[in-house]
């Protein structure tokens, strides 16, 4: 392990500062769902990098330091797992796959994640992504042209539900140009996840509120169609015995693995699950944050506009865009927290922490503290941008993400000004398994 986890224990958990809680509930009622990040990121302010807290009976301690946390990710998988709760969550809901799966699993799924998203893939992902580009270049248009408030949130998680559903199962659900129910539905899912993850105990399986029972329908519609998206491949994979040679889509790929018996039903779903979620949320909400940023900003929008490349060039360069799209994701990380759990006895900065004590690594907290100025100028050091992950188990569909937005932000900064509704109420944070923004409606311009 790496020094800083070896380094020798000057503390206990006992020995932590932390906010008091109450007797059985701990912490728990002071942890909005929707605001638990920002209730982590103040008391790490308040009792320092390291600090403990409780849910219910549940010990927590948290890491607000980078070095710390960079220390930490880079022993996944072998010494440390996500907390065993997302496992037992995606598990009992059907949906476990690679984001999910620990250990040798995680490891043989992974393998073709990566391969399915590696940047060799990503010139013939780019004609894709620039038909998806252009749909929602006409939306901005309409949008220019009623001078209505336009909600970008919604348009930019249409575009990333086309790209992702495209890509990874070669579909092309045009729901920029369609109003599809599948993103209202996947909207559901996520905070049911994080509810449950970090719920003291399983409160579904006694009383469901009804969040949870919406979310639980929306599941078994979303179910429906990635099991249609499956039928579909298997159908074309027949028609076309090359595509098992040489698949066009992370689905096919899954399904040609399976024909020599390395991949199961339940895997092949549970993945097929899961790209869908991801490809949808992720990059929808920090396009919409980037968007928040310049839309306050007109001299930022200006530079964006005589640096950003004609999007329908895939070799082309966007440098200054790439620096506004990091430095949003430093600033409004749409993974802020990351939940693991040590598989042996450690010790972390100078804490002696048993084998699977709770941990909550403050990602967004660690790249943004002390440096919380908007400047896309200035280089900082990587250990701050943790929106992706690090180690071993980064994110492997971050290139793919990237190519998205940058080819987005161009066309945005290239065609149109916006500018925030005035009157609009104030953008707010809101944390559902990922971070997003809520509130936010524009008024667009042509250039």
């Amino acid at each position: 392990m790496t020094a800083l986890l070896e380094r020798r224990a000057t503390r206990t958990i006992a020995d932590l500062p932390g906010p008091p809680g109450l007797p059985g509930a701990g912490n728990a009622l002071q942890l909005p769902n929707t605001r638990v990040h920002l209730a982590l990121e103040r008391w790490a302010r308040r009792h320092g990098p390291v600090f403990r807290f409780t849910i219910g009976s549940r010990q927590i301690v948290a890491f607000a330091e980078p070095d710390a946390i960079n220390a930490i990710l880079r022993e996944r998988p072998d010494g440390f797992r996500r907390w065993r709760e997302v496992e037992d969550v995606f598990r009992e809901l059907g949906i476990h796959g690679v984001f999910s799966a620990e250990g040798g699993e995680w490891r043989k799924q992974r393998r073709l994640a990566v391969m399915a998203l590696n940047t060799n893939h990503l010139h013939r992902y780019f004609d894709v992504i620039r038909v998806s580009t252009q749909r929602l270049r006409v939306q901005l248009e309409r949008a220019a042209h009623t001078g209505e408030p336009f909600e970008l949130q919604r348009a930019f998680m249409s575009f990333t539900t086309d790209v992702a559903s495209w890509l990874a199962f070669g579909q092309d659900l045009n729901t920029l140009e369609h109003e599809s129910e599948l993103q209202s539905h996947i909207e559901r899912v996520f905070p049911m996840l994080s509810r449950r993850i970090a719920a003291p105990f399983p409160y579904w399986r006694y009383v469901k509120p009804p969040a949870d029972r919406a979310a639980e329908r929306s599941l078994v519609e979303i179910r429906a169609a990635v099991d249609g998206f499956i039928a579909q491949a298997r159908e074309r994979m027949a028609r076309r015995p090359a595509l098992c040679e040489q698949p066009e889509n992370f689905l096919e790929s899954m399904l040609a693995a399976q024909r020599v018996g390395r991949y199961s039903d339940a895997e092949v779903f549970g993945n097929t699950f899961q790209i869908l979620l991801a490809g949808e949320d992720t990059t929808a909400h920090s396009l919409t944050w980037t968007a928040w940023f310049i839309a306050r900003d007109r001299a930022l929008q200006r530079r964006l506009a005589e640096t950003a490349p004609v999007i329908e060039d895939p070799d082309s360069t966007f440098e200054y865009g790439d620096a506004v799209l990091r430095e949003t994701m430093r600033l409004k990380s749409v993974a802020p927290l990351i939940f693991v759990e040590p598989l042996e006895d450690v010790t972390i900065a100078g804490v002696e922490l048993p084998r699977g004590t709770r941990m909550a690594a403050l990602t967004r907290y660690a790249g943004a503290h002390g440096d919380a100025a908007f400047d896309p100028e200035r280089r900082r050091e990587q250990k701050r941008f943790l929106t992706f992950g690090a180690g071993p188990r980064f994110c492997p569909g971050r290139n793919l993400a990237l190519l998205e937005a940058r080819s987005a932000l161009a066309m945005l900064a290239r065609g149109f000004e916006i500018t925030l509704d005035p009157k609009a109420p104030p953008v707010r944070e809101r944390f559902g398994f990922t971070m997003q923004p809520t509130g936010l409606r524009v008024l667009v311009r042509a250039r």
